[in-house]
């Protein structure tokens, strides 16, 4: 059996399209859909219970007493999976295959050695209800590259083998205490510990939205989540001293300084945009003008 993990919160907009994404699979091989509703505010819950009831052989919500965050959620979610694979589609995001799973259980079956299968997806752009770009690149399949570089794996198009992902769950409980257990360090787990197989292909869609666990306007958030993007690597490096040499330290300082730009500019366009400054340089124009003449 497959197990595909829906981990949502407050998705009441994306979410019937998630699940139907997944439910339109065309394969040889039983599954399961795992809904992980972390105590949704809106009517996320509603929609989730709906899809159980319309679907009791193939969907089924795992819901916690209280909101514990996405790291917990989706570590439930896993122990609670009865599939040999296990598939991830957050609830905002949408598979774009029907073939998505008999592509990856052949692959499992044909790669033995491989334990995480991953691919391309395409960024859809809410903003501007549109395709812009692509996530996911070949260099998954090696840690160095990973850790060299500050391009991640495509959460959308992720699957691996459980019995692999209840041992990386069980070395990785500072992530979980923490909240850093997602993607970027289940790629660096499984490359150490295992291989990972990059599909060359565009599987699924990743939404951006202006305000989310991933990306945000605000200038705090962006910066925590970039200091939370450096927490996971520095940590999976210094577990392992072998990684550790003054080449990647060299180009880890690189990125850190080119993250810390972005956010300077991304805090200036704010700053450009708001009511205060735009009202401030009505009124300096004029007086510019009046001072060179």
């Amino acid at each position: 059996m497959i197990s595909v993990i829906v981990c949502t919160y407050n998705q009441e907009k994306y979410l019937a399209q998630a699940l139907d994404s997944i439910l339109m699979q065309k394969s040889t091989e039983s599954f399961e859909i795992l809904i992980g509703d972390d105590c949704s505010t809106d009517s996320t819950g509603k929609i989730a219970d709906e899809y159980q009831m319309r679907y009791p052989d193939k969907v089924r919500v795992v819901r916690p007493e209280k909101n514990g965050g996405a790291s917990l959620n989706i570590v439930r979610l896993i122990q609670n999976a009865e599939g040999e694979y296990l598939m991830i589609c957050d609830g905002d995001d949408y598979w774009l295959r029907d073939d998505m799973m008999q592509k990856y259980s052949e692959s499992f079956k044909q790669h033995p050695e491989v334990g995480m299968i991953c691919a391309k997806a395409k960024k859809y752009i809410q903003k501007k209800e549109a395709y812009e770009g692509t996530l996911g690149y070949a260099g998954a399949e090696d840690l160095m590259t990973m850790l060299r570089n500050s391009k991640d794996v495509a959460a959308p198009t992720i699957a691996f083998r459980r019995d692999l992902m209840l041992k990386c769950i069980a070395e990785c409980q500072w992530y979980i205490d923490n909240n850093y257990f997602y993607d970027s360090i289940w790629a660096y787990w499984f490359a150490y510990n295992s291989q990972i197989k990059f599909l060359d292909e565009e599987v699924a869609a990743y939404r951006v939205l202006s305000n989310s666990a991933c990306h945000s306007d605000d200038v705090a958030r962006t910066a925590e989540y970039e200091r939370r993007y450096f927490a996971v690597k520095w940590h999976f490096i210094l577990t392992y001293p072998e990684l550790c040499n003054e080449k990647i330290f060299e180009l880890l300082m690189q990125e850190y300084d080119a993250r810390t730009r972005d956010i300077a500019e991304i805090s200036a366009n704010n700053v450009r945009k708001s009511k205060a400054y735009r009202l401030g340089n009505a009124i300096i124009k004029p007086i510019k003008k009046l001072k060179n003449k």
